[in-house]
């Protein structure tokens, strides 16, 4: 019995053969007639073009109405989880958006197809902090860290922090990297060797948040995405009280609002924060009033959903960006009241930032009005 038959282009060059060790793997350019009358237990349908991948897979569906798909696409790519109500046939599909990293994430979601009665991994939390010239204040961001890294071990267990630099020009990378060597793996994390508990690494140009956003997208493996400010401003009860509302499954996104608690505010920030909520309330979610906070809680479908459209070059506006988009695909969005402290040192230039942001909101109406 031939175990894993594979259709595939070879444009990612993924070594399926190495991969799956422990099962037969067989390589074929399209589906025909001959493969799918033989017994086949898996297969693997990886295409470039996300049309070919539909049709193969209806292909297949037509001779094997019962047999497992596993579709390999990748971030951007124009297939998508919505795509899957086109395949016909009752058997189980799997969507996988490869990452050079994700390797054994292929092999796990092998192994589910032909054992899903075993036991696999829990949910993994990515907690993505970006962080800019922080050599200063970097005391903020080293508590933080810390608070994170006990809530992980306690609750979580499976999680990681990514402190993603955005193209700093102080010693912030030196400092995160000792971070990185300073973490105490705890013992019990089932991806202890696989997904280091402190992983930082930096862009080569400052993006003003947005390159940091679209970079924990589009390379890290996660079930949820915690996407935070760095600067030790948010309180883990808030966030915990979100991460565990968004996997309740009720909501794709749950973002935090700060305008009515945030202590040591500047009057005109505040002021200016009131001013943008009543020009950007027609690009938001219903029950959204408040965009540019920076903490947020999505799924993996939210994010995959979302990462096609993002543009880097909308900088602090990437916020408001995503919430657009999440109207747009009408995804369900929660806004919950959170505390904050504003943190001295702030990289937020209120009147030149400000401008910038009513330059966005034209440039996102016109780029992302005719999403569905």
């Amino acid at each position: 019995m031939r175990d894993i038959v594979i259709f595939t282009d070879h444009e990612r060059n993924i070594s399926y053969t190495e991969i799956n060790r422990f099962y037969a793997v067989k390589y074929f350019a399209e589906p025909r007639a001959d493969i799918l009358l033989q017994p086949v237990l898996c297969c693997i349908v990886d295409y470039a073009d996300p049309e070919r991948v539909i049709a193969a897979s209806n292909t297949i569906r037509a001779s094997l109405p019962e047999v497992a798909l596993l579709l390999i696409t990748e971030m951007g790519a124009a297939l998508s989880d919505n795509d899957l109500i086109r395949i016909r046939g009752v058997g189980r599909i799997s969507l996988i958006h490869w990452k050079e990293n994700y390797r054994s994430k292929l092999l796990l979601e092998i192994q589910k197809h032909f054992h899903p009665e075993f036991l696999s991994e829990g949910p993994h939390t990515a907690f993505i902090l970006s962080v800019y010239n922080e050599e200063q204040r970097f005391r903020h961001v080293r508590r933080f860290c810390e608070r994170l890294q006990a809530y992980i071990q306690a609750h979580l267990i499976e999680g990681s922090i990514y402190l993603i630099d955005d193209g700093s020009e102080d010693r912030t990378l030196e400092l995160l990297e000792g971070i990185e060597r300073e973490t105490n793996l705890a013992a019990g994390r089932i991806n202890e060797n696989v997904i280091p508990l402190v992983n930082a690494r930096k862009l080569g140009r400052n993006t003003r948040k947005a390159g940091t956003y679209l970079e924990g997208m589009r390379t890290i493996e996660a079930d949820y995405f915690v996407f935070v400010d760095a600067d030790d401003s948010f309180f883990i009860e808030d966030i915990a009280r979100m991460i565990n509302i968004v996997k309740m499954g009720y909501y794709d996104i749950i973002i935090g609002t700060k305008d009515n608690s945030a202590e040591n505010r500047p009057w005109l920030r505040f002021w200016i924060s009131k001013c943008k909520q009543i020009v950007s309330k027609p690009f938001l979610p219903a029950g959204v009033i408040d965009s540019q906070t920076g903490l947020k809680v999505m799924s993996a479908v939210a994010v995959r959903r979302i990462f096609p459209h993002l543009k880097e070059e909308l900088g602090l506006a990437v916020d408001l960006e995503m919430m657009f988009i999440a109207k747009k695909l009408k995804l369900r969005v929660l806004q919950l009241p959170v505390e904050c402290i504003d943190r001295d040192g702030s990289h937020i230039e209120v009147w030149r930032d400000s401008v910038r942001f009513m330059r966005s909101l034209v440039d996102i109406w016109r780029l992302d009005r005719r999403i569905r």
